[in-house]
């Protein structure tokens, strides 16, 4: 009996002696933390984890504050940042379940910081891969934005600005996970701000409309108004598209795009985009029919009646003539309409070709169709092919040009 009590006393003096421990680390750490000694802080923390989960409210609520800030660093260690954001997290947590609130200020406005400095590099790693094009820099950013979204789930505006990036860094796996995942949140995009003047002409943006009301009740700003944002939907189901497209997955892309034309089906970007996604799976029809709707909208784009004309070049010649001279019309300085159009014409040699190797040995009725048909479809061209070549000047086009020049018998010749 005596031996069963003195063993019970052991137990509960190994355990006092344990919380005391786990106490002195925790407040070692602390102290470390004030000091900005962030390695020590995180060394001493380490030797109280094991114990933690057993320990009254407020050693835990210290344990996890001290954690949070120590791996934070005051931001020098942003490779932390989804560490820290965890471990204050569980910090708010216990303390919300407490209803205690030592450190959860601090806490919030901590992870608002992590936040804003992991978007902020996103964003400054995607004007980067703007600025030069860089696919890596892309990449980087589709990375920071999906940081900030598992940093802030309710922000799934940086999940689409991760998905966006991904695209462009030609990283299609995440693009396509990420778009995906948006659908299957509901997300459309679509947000209200609320924007007034200032007195100096400015403008300021407010998070709400009564932080707006407010202001404009006393006076600071005025002609406040709420605006709302676009949907995004049609952009989701669009790049889904073309990350479909992008991996062969041509069915899948259909279906998307068709998706997004349902939603927008006037929107000019959008047909050029379904035209593209057509030609880029080889279907030269549908990329005619919707070059020809967005002709329809914006018939003044000299470029949309290029393509048409010079698509239909092997397929129907008057629809062709008729869309490269509209070009031309339109910009009298497309010199690759000129081209096109020259060469358009020089097609009906090949008919005339067939005629004179049909004559066999006759060769006075060969030098005839020479002379009646040939040289009139030389002639006809040549002024074209000239302007082609005045306005963009190329190996290909002089000797084009100094081969019609011999077959007409003209003393021309381009060195």
């Amino acid at each position: 009996m005596i031996n069963k009590k003195l063993i019970i006393l052991s137990a509960s003096l190994l355990m006092s002696i344990a919380t005391f421990s786990q106490k002195s680390e925790v407040k070692a750490a602390e102290k470390a933390l004030k000091g900005n000694d962030f390695t020590s802080a995180l060394a001493n923390i380490s030797k109280a984890e094991s114990l933690i989960a057993n320990a009254d409210t407020k050693t835990k609520a210290k344990f996890y504050y001290v954690k949070g800030m120590a791996l934070y660093a005051n931001g020098t260690k942003p490779m932390n940042a989804e560490k820290a954001a965890a471990v204050l997290e569980e910090l708010m947590k216990i303390e919300k379940e407490s209803k205690s609130s030592k450190y959860s200020a601090e806490a919030s406005q901590t992870l608002k910081n992590i936040v804003i400095a992991v978007n902020d590099q996103a964003a400054k790693d995607y004007d980067k891969a703007i600025q030069d094009s860089d696919l890596e820099s892309f990449k980087n950013a589709s990375s920071g934005f999906y940081r900030v979204y598992n940093l802030s789930v309710r922000d799934t505006s940086a999940l689409y600005s991760a998905a966006v990036s991904a695209y462009y860094g030609k990283d299609y796996e995440n693009s396509t996970i990420h778009l995906q995942k948006l659908l299957d949140l509901g997300f459309t995009g679509v947000s209200k701000t609320y924007k007034a003047e200032n007195s100096d002409g400015t403008f300021r943006y407010f998070t709400s409309k009564k932080d707006m009301d407010t202001n404009l009740r006393l006076g600071i700003v005025k002609n406040g108004n709420e605006e709302v944002s676009e949907a995004r939907t049609k952009n989701i189901y669009k790049f889904l598209a073309m990350s479909y497209s992008a991996t062969d997955k041509n069915a899948e892309a259909i279906v998307m795009m068709a998706k997004a034309r349902s939603l927008a089906p006037n929107d000019y970007n959008l047909i050029l985009d379904e035209a593209n996604l057509y030609y880029q799976i080889g279907d030269n029809i549908k990329y005619s029919e919707k070059i020809e709707e967005a002709i329809a909208i914006k018939p003044s784009d000299p470029i949309l009646h290029f393509n048409v004309g010079t698509l239909n070049m092997d397929i129907d010649a008057v629809k062709s003539k008729k869309h490269l001279s509209k070009a031309i019309e339109l910009d009298p300085n497309f010199a690759n309409a000129y081209a096109n159009l020259g060469n358009l014409i020089l097609k009906k040699l090949d008919a005339v070709q067939e005629e004179m190797d049909a004559t066999g040995m006759n060769f006075d009725k060969a030098d005839q169709i020479r002379e009646e048909k040939m040289l009139p479809i030389l002639n006809e061209s040549l002024p074209f092919l000239e302007k082609s070549y005045e306005l963009q000047p190329s190996d290909g086009g002089r000797i084009q040009l100094n081969s019609l020049y011999e077959n007409l018998g003209m003393e021309k010749y381009i060195e």
